[in-house]
């Protein structure tokens, strides 16, 4: 099976604005850069054949490139028609893995878990949001494949999947249902294992402005 990736990359102005009451945008920029290069690097160690980064700052493309990732510059309204955007440049019998670019714990072992799932046939391999939605997306073939990413995606994926009548196949791992999307989530990404570049922003934000971030978060201090 050839794997073509797709990494959208929402406008760094425009990420992360529920981190905006303890982060600048300096920092909120800073942590979503930090979080695509953790998601590039897994993806450049799994067996993918290509991957496409979509996306519409200067930032996003030099990251991309830094990882041998080809760039498109994204015109289009919303998240799926970004990702038939990029979906239009491979061809129609290669599968396409979805990658949001918010998914910092992602690791190499994931991706080829994933695609062991699916195996070499056709079908439909995702790992579910906490929240109901789409964190990865397999899709073997591409060719007339519907992205429904939104709320609730996880179903409407798997609704598309049966209307194809293409096996689904479901990877619960912890790490992978949790985006980074507000304060108690930028918690837990600093309390996991490991020491990916989004850690280390995390985890530098903690310390500098600690007790802004406990006094804003659900979550006790440790």
């Amino acid at each position: 099976m050839v794997i073509h990736a797709i990494v959208p990359v929402k406008e760094l102005h425009r990420a992360k604005q529920r981190l905006a009451r303890v982060l600048d945008a300096h920092e909120r920029r800073a942590l979503s850069l930090a979080m695509l290069n953790d998601v590039l690097v897994a993806l450049s160690r799994s067996p993918v054949s290509r991957i496409i980064v979509i996306g519409r700052d200067v930032e996003t493309g030099h990251t991309a490139r830094a990882h041998g990732a080809a760039f498109v510059i994204d015109q289009s309204a919303t998240l799926n028609d970004a990702l038939h955007q990029a979906a239009a440049d491979i061809p129609d019998h290669a599968a396409a893995l979805v990658a949001p670019s918010d998914l910092p714990l992602l690791g190499a072992e994931d991706v080829i878990a994933l695609i062991r799932m699916s195996g070499d046939n056709p079908g439909v391999a995702l790992a579910p949001a906490h929240d109901g939605g789409t964190n990865l997306l397999l899709v073997n073939p591409v060719a007339g494949w519907t992205f429904l990413f939104g709320p609730d995606s996880l179903t409407h994926h798997i609704v598309e999947a049966r209307q194809r009548r293409l096996p689904v196949h479901l990877l619960h791992l912890p790490r992978l249902e949790r985006d980074i999307d507000d304060i108690d989530d930028l918690i837990w990404l600093a309390q996991q294992p490991g020491d990916t570049s989004a850690q280390r922003l995390a985890r530098m934000f903690l310390e500098r402005k600690g007790a802004q971030l406990w006094q804003s978060s659900d979550m006790p201090p440790h």
